[in-house]
């Protein structure tokens, strides 16, 4: 995808995003965020780099849609059950369990689980508690493409809520 049809697509997520998030209000669209199970998984901070590993694995119920956080660094990606069709800025993309891959910087996409999935996403962080998971966030995820430096057309913000 050019560099134009990324703009336009992370115009277009961000645009989609919103939509769904005031359908859910308006009563038209059903919250499945109950319905996808998060489990957190920390290993020990390692003295000799400063961090540990923490693993966020999220259940996802079939039919489910979720419009994902933008990273601020690529990390690995597992799916250990299911199947999903994802779109991101890279274009359209199957995965099948088991499948391993690693997400980009900036990266946001929607995904359609077309069956019930196990998506698991790993990330180094000064942080092993859950507890601390609002500073995991921050370390993690950006709120906006212009605050990691990759700018949409239309600034369109708001926070992002992972339902996955």
């Amino acid at each position: 995808m050019n560099a134009p049809d990324k703009m336009k697509f992370r115009d277009d997520i961000l645009k989609v995003q919103e939509g769904i998030k005031k359908m859910i209000v308006d009563g038209d669209l059903i919250d499945q965020s109950e319905n996808c199970i998060l489990k957190h998984h920390f290993t020990p901070i390692d003295e000799k780099y400063g961090c540990c590993t923490y693993a966020r694995e999220m259940f996802i119920p079939k039919g489910t849609v979720i419009i994902g956080k933008i990273h601020r660094h690529q990390h690995l990606n597992f799916i250990s059950k299911g199947k999903v069709k994802v779109f991101t800025e890279f274009g359209e993309k199957y995965f099948e369990a088991p499948c391993t891959f690693i997400s980009e910087v900036g990266l946001k996409r929607a995904v359609f689980a077309e069956e019930d999935t196990i998506w698991t996403t790993v990330h180094l962080t000064a942080h092993n508690k859950e507890s601390e998971l609002e500073e995991i966030e921050k370390e993690v995820i950006s709120p906006s493409y212009e605050e990691i430096g990759l700018l949409v057309s239309n600034n369109i913000k708001g926070e992002i809520k992972w339902y996955g």
